[in-house]
């Protein structure tokens, strides 16, 4: 019984050890498990029964194991020290922080804010992106917190002036040993990373263009984009037609002007014009889009590309009321939601062809 019960201990700290690697997909399979038992010195029989015994076993040996054990959300949900102890408190006194001044400006019940716009903010502040996530995903585990089509809202109220975690952690006295998190944590790590095909980190261009922005000189402007791009995800095109639109040029003016730099430095062909060493102020999205399509065998944009720039273009015009009134001084057309869709659409094509033009001309690395 003793060593069933250091076999469940070991199981217990590797699926801990999850949550701190691959935050946004914490848990093992069972095969990651027993690869990871076999390791530490466990036979499969061994890993097998206390599984079974762990409760476990109804998830399916081929499923992921997405919770650690009752043990672990104590210790989570009370800010109970551990050690060796990974959290990063810095990142979760961020979120109390942050989460504390919505409550305290809208009210607990409008209290939320998308994931991704949380750890872009939380990474702009020097917190680790690793442990923002893994403090969002731990407070999800302790039912502080809860996550719906990627927008966190606390489940209970939270009280901007109350204590912040690292200061409840410090009034505890007794640390939680985790004996073997320091031995599992390398395997654990090694055996997740194997889980990649090749396939590159961000499939949606939005994503990985926000990944290139520290590359362009921009590292600055993430929060603006991720924000920018989770209010157009959660954007519906029948009852949003016109913010959809006007999110999605916005989208397109961004990527084309924070490659302006890096274009004129490579001397291919896009952005040449001298109206580009104006402030960038002065650069209209119509000039931006036209440029991009320059340059022969080196333009961002091929011409069906631009053609569809264009034309998401003179959509985002009616939300000026003087370019309406020339342009249809008997009213405006209604916008259609199949036009707001091919908005999104187009702002995803062009993202995804500076994407390609990034690849065939990289930035020097820093």
């Amino acid at each position: 019984m003793m060593h069933l019960q250091k076999v469940k201990k070991f199981i217990a700290e590797a699926l801990e050890c999850s949550v701190f690697i691959r935050p946004r997909e914490p848990g093992l399979t069972f095969a990651e498990i027993k690869e990871i038992g076999d390791r530490g010195g466990y036979r499969e029989g061994e890993i097998g029964d206390a599984f079974v015994t762990m409760g476990l076993h109804s998830m399916g040996r081929g499923s992921k194991l997405l919770g650690p054990e009752q043990q672990t959300l104590i210790t989570w949900k009370f800010f109970l020290p551990e050690t060796p102890e990974y959290r990063d408190l810095e990142a979760f006194d961020f979120v109390y922080t942050e989460f504390g001044e919505l409550a305290r400006n809208l009210g607990q019940a409008k209290a939320q804010l998308e994931r991704d716009t949380l750890v872009s903010r939380a990474v702009s502040r020097g917190i680790s992106e690793t442990g923002i996530e893994a403090a969002i995903t731990i407070l999800i585990f302790a039912e502080y917190m809860a996550e719906k089509d990627g927008v966190l809202r606390f489940a209970m109220p939270v009280n901007g002036n109350g204590p912040l975690p690292s200061e409840q952690m410090k009034a505890q006295r007794v640390a939680m040993p985790r004996d073997t998190r320091s031995q599992l944590m390398p395997i654990v790590k090694d055996v997740i990373s194997r889980r990649t095909d090749g396939r590159p980190r961000h499939a949606e261009p939005f994503d990985a263009f926000a990944a290139r922005l520290s590359s362009l000189g921009y590292a600055g402007f993430h929060t603006w984009w991720v924000q920018i791009v989770s209010e157009l995800k959660r954007s519906d095109v029948q009852s949003a037609s016109v913010s959809v639109c006007v999110l999605a040029a916005a989208l397109v003016e961004g990527a084309l002007t924070f490659v302006v730099k890096h274009a004129r430095s490579m001397q291919v062909g896009p952005f040449g014009s001298n109206n580009f060493e104006r402030d960038p102020r002065t650069w209209r999205i119509d000039d931006l889009v036209s440029s991009a399509a320059s340059g022969g065998r080196s333009s961002i944009l091929d011409q069906a590309t631009r053609s569809r720039a264009d034309s998401l273009i003179q959509t985002r015009q009616r939300i000026h009321a003087g370019r309406m009134l020339s342009d249809h001084p008997a009213g405006v057309p209604d916008l259609r939601p199949e036009e707001a869709r091919d908005a999104k659409q187009t702002s995803e094509l062009v993202v995804r062809s500076v994407l390609d033009w990034l690849d065939r001309f990289p930035p020097d690395p820093k």
